[in-house]
């Protein structure tokens, strides 16, 4: 009899805390949002039951708030320290049409993230530790219901006033297929980034996919010691300002093993230290990788490493750009495949695999460094060449390409945009999209250029403005060791394989090609039209031509 009582007593504590576990929606530490009240039908709006959750998962000292299977529609909710969100598989996140669903990221104590920069999008989290976004699940920014997917954006005739095309510029016959298309409303009522952290420690964000985002797709905000592994972004190409990953004033931040396809930047890098990218896809409608065009403040970059990428069907491959104070130095880029492309529309770019620039722009009239860059490893093709372009008010610094091959290819928009620089954004509008012959690599106000084993090569039907495999102007301190190939294809015979101007200290050697002969497409005659080096006013000059040249 006693035994019989022991046991039933066992069987009723058993109840009670099998009872106690569903009424808090918690088992071991995960509390289920379905047990707090989301339906996950698609339709009814799960906002305050995912908060709910959370809550109960923050009370409870931390745990795994867990996203079963299903649709559920949410606006803006806030995650906190010691919390994982974790997405079952076939669990979809899906942002809610309404606008006034998404809360204001002032009255969290910041601003800025995002192309409107006041609403916060799906989900944050402020000053958290050690939280993290997990799992094979969804989080989707329904574009579609923010966007005109059927209009694109208009431009003026002040885009092609300083350009080759004039007035024709952007004027293809094909239409603005592949242009940025309009949002719906006003531009800062939009739902803002999908994902933000704001000085937050140790954020991990693992496996998930995000898609369809409406703005940024994700900003690390002033974070440190941040992890984002393993994830998949699959947002509509024509969707302008839905960048892949946005990082702000954020150090000791690992990108791994990822695929990106983002409407705007891929990966941007702004006032971020301490950064290591590796094995991932990138593509993107502007810049692959984005280091700079700092709108916020004045903040030093540094200490950024890039490696095994690949970057295709991109407006820019990779593009630093040093507007205002602050100075950007010590980057690696290596092991690289890249493909870019000209696009029609009012994408910023222009088909360069690599463009570094420094000069005053967003009103400021102080500009900041880049200095200690190194490419090495590297294929590159695409429709215009490598820039490199300083200033008076900032040469560029020691910068290095090693074994890089590059292929500057003819496309379908090359006679419509092509034979232009674009330096947007910059004070002086003569500046921003303007008229310039192609070299395959361009360098102006370089302090420190080596190039060493560089193979270029053409496509036979470039046009004439496409001329030098070379060309510095305003530098200190230029090496070429070790080239091969020629100029343009109908560069003439003005147009030197190598050509430089008002410098000083050039050494020039281990040279390979036919600098001296073209074969003329229309017979496959050879005919002499260019040479080696053309200089002007250069100061402690040392050339050494090849021995022989193929005839």
């Amino acid at each position: 009899m006693q035994l019989i009582r022991r046991i039933f007593f066992l069987l009723c504590l058993t109840g009670m805390g099998l009872f106690r576990s569903y009424g808090q929606g918690t088992t071991d530490g995960v509390f289920n949002v379905k047990q707090y009240g989301a339906t996950g039908n698609g339709h009814t709006p799960d906002t305050k039951s995912f908060s709910d959750a959370i809550a109960a998962c923050v009370k409870a000292g931390g745990g795994t708030v867990l996203v079963p299977a299903g649709t559920f529609v949410t606006g803006s909710f806030q995650l906190f320290s010691n919390i994982n969100l974790q997405l079952s598989a076939g669990a979809v996140i899906l942002a809610s049409e309404n606008e006034d669903d998404y809360l204001l990221q002032a009255d969290y104590g910041f601003s800025g993230s995002g192309a409107g920069g006041k609403r916060l999008g799906i989900i944050f989290a402020v000053n958290a530790v050690n939280v993290s976004i997990t799992g094979t699940g969804t989080i989707d920014g329904r574009a579609e219901a923010f966007m005109y997917l059927d209009s694109v954006q208009v431009s003026s005739a002040e885009d092609g006033k300083y350009t080759r095309q004039g007035i024709n510029y952007m004027n293809q016959p094909e239409g603005k297929k592949d242009a940025p298309v309009m949002w719906k409303g006003e531009w800062i009522k939009r739902p803002g980034t999908q994902i933000i952290f704001h000085s937050c420690k140790k954020v991990l964000l693992r496996d998930i996919t995000i898609r369809n985002a409406n703005d940024w797709t994700i900003d690390l905000n002033a974070c440190d010691d941040a992890k984002v592994l393993g994830i998949s972004i699959d947002n509509n190409m024509s969707v302008p300002n839905s960048d892949g990953i946005d990082m702000y004033d954020s150090r000791n931040v690992i990108i791994a093993d990822c695929d990106i396809r983002a409407g705007d930047d891929a990966i941007a890098v702004v006032s971020t230290s301490n950064l290591k990218v590796s094995n991932c896809n990138l593509w993107s409608r502007s810049c692959g990788i984005r280091i700079g065009y700092n709108g916020f403040n004045d903040n030093n970059s540094g200490n950024l490493l890039f490696d095994n990428i690949r970057i295709y069907g991109s407006n820019r491959g990779i593009g630093i750009f040093q507007r205002r104070k602050g100075n950007m130095e010590n980057m690696l880029f290596s092991n690289m495949i890249i493909d870019t492309r000209l696009y029609p529309g009012q994408w910023w770019g222009h088909g360069e695999p690599i463009h570094i620039s420094a000069l005053p722009g967003l009103g400021s009239k102080e500009v900041g460094t880049i200095s200690n860059i190194r490419f090495s490893n590297i294929i590159a093709s695409g429709e215009e060449g490598i820039l490199l372009y300083g200033s008076e008010e900032s040469a560029l610094r020691d910068i290095r390409f090693d074994h890089v091959q590059l292929h500057l290819k003819r496309g379908t928009l090359t006679d419509y945009y092509a034979g232009n620089f674009d330096l947007r954004a910059t004070n002086d509008p003569k500046l921003a999209i303007f008229k310039h012959d192609i070299p395959a690599i361009y360098a102006r106000y370089v302090n420190g250029l080596t190039l060493e084993d560089i193979d270029v090569r053409w496509d036979p039907s470039l046009p004439d403005y496409f001329t030098n495999a070379v060309s510095c102007d305003h530098f200190q301190q230029l090496t070429i060791d070790g080239f091969r190939g020629s100029a343009g294809p109908h560069a003439g015979s003005a147009g030197a394989v190598i050509a430089i101007s008002e410098g000083r200290d050039a050494l020039i050697r281990n040279l390979l090609g036919e600098s001296g002969f073209q074969r003329v497409a229309e017979t496959g005659k050879i005919k002499k039209t260019t040479r080696w080096l053309s200089q002007k006013n250069i100061k402690d000059l040392k050339f050494y031509p090849p021995v022989s040249e193929k005839k």
